[in-house]
Parts: structure tokens; sequence; C-alpha cells
């Protein structure tokens, strides 16, 4: 299956327009039932999906195409510094993959919307390594988490991953720190004006800047299901770290930089689902971006016949947790 991906021909974008919808095939006719609806979103994601307007096959039908538009995002970042080497569709489609990896993901959440904004501030992250004096990408890079904080307020605890992760891509100076602080205050700002104005300014305060100061409870009952989800996502994150010597081996100076930010931005998103008090499998979606560009390097760096086995396994597991739900 991997074949129809090895390739830089631009119908392949058909392909993987229709690898989304099948990954996504379940929610989209029924057979998997929306979780409840995410108390996490920001007041920008609640006025413009609300929290029961996209629900059902509504849901399901913006996330396919949210999760189609973000795959070839992903796939661009990749194409656009050569992480694979030689281009391919790979990265796109691996990405679907793990952002279609669990039930929960099928449906339009804040975190979903929010990963849409992390894969634009990792591309201009990466632009500042060929670019080291230009404050502007840092800026760049701070908006974009910042405007997805709006979607998914917790995105902000990205920021400290994100600002150690330039100082990886380039040295920094006080302009960069400044353009960084400035990057990530100038979208919070305008969200609080904007409410302000609305006669919502303290809900803002509270949504955006209290409630995300929360921590876990640790009082989730796990059931078989639940058990099941767990062990797909640490299936993937062994994937990754037993492969991590070999992602940057023998690559550029760029690649090497880029898989310790990618690591630092997957490690940080992961942390955010224990800043919540309880359990919502959707916050997995925000480091779909990394983990599925390490899926796409492992996939990229194994023999044809140990990729496919490997893309096949987890394509029915994620095939299977759809029908366990």
């Amino acid at each position: 299956m991997l074949f129809f991906f090895r390739n830089i021909h631009f119908t392949t974008a058909i392909t993987l327009a229709v690898y989304v919808t099948l990954l996504h095939l379940a929610a989209l006719t029924g057979l998997v039932s929306p979780p409840p609806p995410s108390p996490n979103g920001g007041l920008l994601y609640n006025d413009l999906f609300g929290l029961d307007r996209f629900r059902g096959f509504e849901s399901a039908l913006t996330a396919t195409i949210l999760v189609y538009f973000q795959a070839l995002i992903v796939n661009g970042i990749a194409d656009t510094f050569r992480f694979m080497g030689d281009r391919n569709w790979l990265p796109g489609m691996t990405y679907a993959l793990v952002a279609s990896a669990l039930p929960d993901f099928l449906f339009l959440s804040p975190p979903l919307v929010a990963a849409t904004f992390v894969a634009l501030a990792l591309r201009f992250l990466f632009h500042t390594y060929k670019e080291p004096k230009s404050p502007v990408l840092v800026f760049d890079t701070a908006f974009w988490l910042a405007v997805g904080a709006l979607f998914f307020p917790k995105t902000l605890f990205l920021a400290p991953a994100m600002f150690i992760s330039i100082g990886i891509m380039r040295s920094w100076k006080p302009r960069d720190q400044l353009a960084f602080f400035i990057g990530i205050l100038v979208p919070t700002y305008l969200g609080w004006v904007w409410y302000f104005w609305h006669d919502s300014g303290a809900a803002f305060r509270q949504t955006h800047l209290h409630s995300i100061f929360e921590f876990y409870r640790f009082n989730t009952a796990m059931d078989g299901v639940m058990w099941a989800k767990v062990a797909l996502l640490a299936s993937l994150l062994m994937v990754f770290l037993v492969n991590a010597s070999t992602f940057s081996r023998s690559k550029s100076m760029l690649m090497q930089k880029s898989v310790s930010t990618l690591y630092w931005v997957l490690f940080s998103s992961a942390f955010i689902l224990f800043l919540s008090p309880d359990w919502h499998w959707e916050t997995f979606a925000l480091p779909a971006v990394s983990a599925g560009l390490f899926l796409a390097f492992s996939l990229h760096n194994m023999r044809n016949l140990y990729a496919e086995i490997l893309h096949v396994c987890v394509l029915c597991a994620v095939i299977g947790l759809q029908f366990l739900t």
C-alpha cells in the first residue's frame, strides 16, 4: 500500500484524500459514536463550532476535511526541508493515520483544530534555521501557536518547547526573544479585546488564563477499550524511541536539529493531557504532527517489506479500535 505514496505525483493528493476518507468512514457512516463535547475548548472554538452545533455527521465530515488539509501541510513541511531525502507523500499519509489513530480523533475537537496551527508554527520554526537573522520568523512561530491557543487554550503550554526549539535551531538574540513573547501576546491580547468589546472579557480571562492551570485527578476507571488505546499509543511511542538514533543518522544538521525539536513538541504535547482534571483522549491529537513525521521517518528508514508490515499492523489496530468503541 505504501507504493501509492512513494512518489511525487500531484495526483497522489487524490489518493491521500481517499485514504483519509476511508480512515474516517466509520465516523461518517455512524458506526462510531461521537465522544462527549470537550469542555477544554476556547471561546473562539465554541463560537465557531459550538458545543452542540457540530455533532455526529457534521463533526465527522469537518474533521475529515480538516485532517486532509493538515496532512497536506505536514507533507509540505517534509518536502520543503527534505526530511525524507527524496520527495514523496509518506509524511502526509502517516499524519493522516496518526491523526485518525483513536476513534476520539474522528470528530471535531479543540486539540484537532489547534494541531493545524501547531503545524504552521513548526513550519516557521524550521525556516528560522535558514534565516538566523530574521526575528520575523520567530514572531510568526509564536503567533500561530498563540492563535491555536484561542481554540484550545492549553496549547500555550507548548510555548516553552517552542522557545527551547528556536534555541536549538539558531542562537538566541535579545530581539528574537522579544519577538517570541510579542508573538505570543498579540493574538491573546486581540482575543481579549474582542471578547471584552462583546462583554465577555471576564469569560476570556477565566477560560484562557485561569482554567488552563488544572491537574489530572487520576480518577479514571480503565476498561478494555481504554487499555487497547493505551497499547496502540504506547506501541507507536516505542517505535519512535527505538528508531531515535536512525532518524538523524547521516543526515543534514537541519534534520538533526528538527528531530530534537519534534521530540520536544511530542512530549510537551502529550504532557498537556495531565493538565486537565479529567481524561480526554482527543488531547492526543495535538502531538499528531510530530508523531506523524516520526512514523514517516520510521517507514522510510525500514526495508520495504518491514515498512509494509508495520503500516498494516498500525492500520489494522486503528480500524479494530473503531469497531471496539
